[in-house]
């Protein structure tokens, strides 16, 4: 419909980085075991920091949430990403 969501993209984005850590491993690729590292650290980041979807902030305890839509909390990621990998 067209819709803005706000839920949770981190199961994914942890299936995503579990597969790449996998791949690093076989291929002896340290840079994208590394790569994976970083992204889990930097969900954990933006977690940690009280940004989250709505279908989170209710689980929010000891900080006010900053609630985002989807598109918005992965672009939280990303820059909290981008610091790591600077």
């Amino acid at each position: 419909q067209g819709e803005e969501t706000s839920t949770n993209p981190i199961a994914t984005t942890f299936a995503w980085s579990g597969a790449f850590r996998k791949r690093g491993e076989l291929d002896n690729l340290p840079e994208l075991v590394n790569y994976a590292d970083q992204l889990e650290a930097a969900c954990f980041d933006t977690l940690n920091e009280g940004i989250v979807t709505k279908d989170l902030a209710n689980l929010m305890e000891g900080v006010t949430p900053q609630v985002k839509n989807s598109a918005d909390f992965i672009a939280a990621i990303r820059e909290r990403l981008e610091k790591r990998l600077a």
